[in-house]
């Protein structure tokens, strides 16, 4: 009862707010060039289906479903350029991700998908899509056994992927845990031990990584900023600082900019990046986004994008 007061209060909050008025105007990335390939992360913003999978799942009508896929894969075939490597997260399960993949490929685009279910009560996952150069030997989900306080540390564990062309190295896509309640000392820990538990990870690799997806934290002071500080210790290198400073930025919270979402990679990949862009005209769009309930805009995150060289000297 408690998670559903809470729920629908956040809901009446989200409805009944307008859209921020300083946002930048709508754009997509640029194409890339032929000799370069693209990366990019994304938020679907609870992606379902329209079955009833628990008590906390809101099914979408099939309607709306087939609007949110067509929506999807225009917004990923139009305004990202058909990235060759897409880490998703908030996406209930791989028969959606099919499904966005069968649209995909209508408009031309010949994606696979990979996806390993998690731990989320509410059914939310992390995934990829990836095409042509893009060669996958493995995927795996990591830290799912892993506890904290008699419930998963992870609710959306981490997906490992072996990526050999036209890089090898590997990707790790993440969704770490919101910063919903973060007033309580749990809710800090968890966060805090999801970031050491992916940080020290990392650390221990010899291959050359990937990091990207939503970390739920960001550069700064604070309580929300800690669990950043404390992964941003691993070592890699945060591609936002390719940008201006005026344009790192991916989410609005109360229509101030954050950069929530977040690509790290090994220092061994660093001279391979040839730009990184940030898509516009998802976040701080409040009022649209559930007026339309996720069809236009398609998400409450804008999605970051890297470009890297095609042939990388190993």
């Amino acid at each position: 009862m408690r998670y559903g007061i809470g729920s629908l209060c956040l809901l009446l909050v989200s409805v009944l707010s307008a859209d921020c008025g300083d946002l930048a105007p709508a754009r997509g990335v640029p194409p890339p060039t032929p000799r370069e390939w693209s990366l990019a992360t994304l938020n679907l913003w609870r992606f379902r289906d329209a079955i009833r999978h628990s008590d906390l799942d809101e099914p979408l009508s099939p309607a709306l479903l087939e609007q949110r896929v067509q929506a999807l894969a225009d917004f990923i075939g139009g305004t990202l350029q058909a990235p060759h490597l897409l880490a998703l997260q908030e996406v209930e399960n791989r028969g959606l991700l099919d499904r966005l993949v069968a649209r995909l490929a209508a408009a031309g685009w010949k994606y696979r998908a990979i996806l390993k279910e998690g731990n989320d009560p509410s059914g939310m996952d992390v995934g990829v899509l990836y095409r042509d150069p893009v060669q996958v030997a493995s995927a795996q989900g990591m830290f799912a056994s892993q506890r904290f306080q008699g419930h998963a540390l992870f609710s959306r564990p981490p997906l490992r992927v072996r990526i050999l062309r036209p890089w090898r190295f590997l990707l790790v896509v993440v969704h770490q845990r919101s910063a919903r309640g973060l007033g309580k000392s749990t809710v800090y820990e968890k966060r805090q031990r999801q970031a050491a538990w992916l940080a020290n990870w990392v650390r221990r690799q010899s291959s050359p990584l990937i990091v990207a997806g939503d970390f739920n934290s960001t550069w700064g002071a604070g309580q929300f900023a800690a669990s950043y500080a404390r992964f941003a210790q691993a070592g890699l290198f945060n591609v936002w600082q390719y940008l201006p400073v005026h344009e790192r930025y991916s989410f609005r919270y109360r229509c101030r900019p954050q950069a929530l979402d977040h690509i790290w990679v090994s220092d061994a990949l660093k001279p391979g990046i040839r730009r990184v862009a940030a898509s516009r005209g998802n976040a701080g769009r409040y009022h649209s986004l559930y007026g339309s309930e996720g069809v236009s805009p398609v998400s409450d995150h804008d999605a970051l994008v890297l470009y890297g060289e095609r042939e990388l000297e190993e």
